[in-house]
This record gives structure tokens, sequence and C-alpha cells, in this order.
């Protein structure tokens, strides 16, 4: 007479992804996102930088 029960765990095999794609998406993705500053950077503007000589600054419109 047994006193106990076993349990069983039973795994079902769910449908995986195809890991290609999956690391496929990851790596497109990590691409997308790292190009992002330098998209911004070519598209803006580089503005100079006005230094104000002292002729500049005494200087009557």
């Amino acid at each position: 007479m047994k006193t106990y029960e076993k349990i069983e765990i039973v795994r079902n095999e769910f449908i995986q992804p195809d890991r290609l794609k999956t690391i496929f998406l990851v790596v497109l993705c990590s691409l997308v996102v790292g190009s992002i500053p330098i998209v911004f950077s070519i598209s803006t503007p580089e503005t100079e930088d006005i230094v104000p000589t002292e002729a500049a600054l005494w200087q009557l419109e």
C-alpha cells in the first residue's frame, strides 16, 4: 500500500518561433536604435559658435 502520490509534470511542447528570425529581428532593432543618433547628427545643421570680439562689443549701429 502506497502512502504517497507521485506527481508527474507533463510538459506540452509549445510552438516556438523560428530562432533565426528572432535573432535577426533583435539585431535589426539594435541597428535601428543605434543609428538614431547618427541620423540626427547628420540631419541637424551645425551652428557656428559666435565669439564676440572687443570691436564687436563696442560697435555702434
